[in-house]
């Protein structure tokens, strides 16, 4: 390796899939709330198209007027209620990394690289995840984890990026980033960084045309064939 210096995982859904855990969990919100609201899987994967739980859940009130009196401090209560929600239904799963995740980490480790985790999820949600993989998948391999509380704008900003590059100390064209939706794919391109594509079960419809390449896991990608995407992008950058 000469030129790739890290590897950034960029969302909770790139190291797990877990987005049926999430819609059920704002379900369970939802009910625990006494609203008559429901995502069934259609719906939550025409929202994943918005970044962000509250987001989503603002969206979602305001594209039916019949739901305006569902104020943000509400909405800020069901996601609250919805991580708690969703940590309860990950920590009696049986959860593993998706393919090829911890051997990507491993390969890594082993060549010297670091690897990042970049999501502009909540704190609580990437514990809950941490804690559902248990000894799948140790959390301390990533240098640098960058949640909400640390940036000012959500992906698609580059915010999160542009501050996980930060606490590396590297620049876009040393890393990869790889992401498993097109709004969070924006964030990365917007910052610079070329996107390894690896959609997750609600998101492999989506367009992932901005992508150096898209892949249904990882498992088939070396770290030569990382390196030779870094160099791809930064010959077409220049």
């Amino acid at each position: 390796m000469t030129q790739l210096k890290a590897v950034i995982f960029g969302a909770i859904g790139v190291i797990a899939e877990t987005s049926d855990l999430q819609r059920q969990s704002f379900n369970a919100a939802f009910a625990e709330a006494g609203l008559d609201w429901h995502w069934d899987t259609e719906t939550y994967k025409r929202l994943l198209s918005i970044n962000g739980g509250q987001a989503r859940l603002r969206a979602w009130r305001d594209e039916n007027p019949q739901r305006s009196n569902v104020s943000d401090a509400v909405i800020a209560a069901l996601h609250e209620r919805k991580t708690h929600h969703y940590a309860k239904l990950a920590s009696v799963g049986s959860l593993q990394p998706r393919k090829g995740v911890t051997e990507l980490i491993a390969a890594c480790q082993n060549a010297g690289l670091r690897v990042a985790f970049c999501t502009s999820t909540s704190t609580d949600n990437v514990d809950a995840i941490r804690n559902a993989l248990g000894d799948n998948l140790d959390f301390n391999a990533f240098a640098s984890i960058t949640t909400i509380d640390k940036i000012a704008a959500v992906k698609p900003a580059p915010d999160a990026y542009l501050y996980c590059l930060s606490q590396l100390n590297l620049r876009a064209h040393e890393v990869v980033a790889i992401e498993d939706t097109p709004v969070s794919m924006t964030s990365a391109i917007a910052a610079g960084i070329a996107v390894i594509a690896t959609p997750g079960a609600m998101t492999s419809d989506q367009d992932f045309s901005g992508a150096s390449l898209v892949v249904d896991d990882l498992t088939v990608i070396s770290l030569d064939q990382i390196e030779s995407l870094l160099l791809q992008n930064q010959a077409s950058a220049a």
